[in-house]
């Protein structure tokens, strides 16, 4: 024992594609795949392709949940008002 840290360093290699099936695998599985993702993104070690892979999915699934809400709200509230005047949809 030296005293040196060790350096963690991230895997660049590129991923086979059984790498790739079994991580689509892990990701439909729907509560271990928001974890798993989380996991990717957050983790300081691991392969770097699957690391921004996991970050990109986090960002279109933070924004479709978004437009989801805004959408709700808007034809929720245009539903409320064609109600009130007696409309049918």
């Amino acid at each position: 024992m030296t005293g040196t840290p060790q350096v963690q360093t991230r895997d660049t290699a590129p991923m086979t594609i059984g790498d790739w099936i079994i991580t689509m695998i892990l990701l439909y599985i729907p509560i271990v795949g928001l974890i798993c993702l989380l996991y990717w993104a957050l983790s300081s070690t691991g392969n770097v392709n699957r690391r921004n892979f996991s970050i990109a999915a986090l960002i279109i699934s933070i924004v479709a949940m978004a437009l989801v809400v805004v959408g709700l709200v808007f034809f929720g509230g245009m539903a409320a008002i064609m109600s009130e005047h007696g409309t049918q949809l």
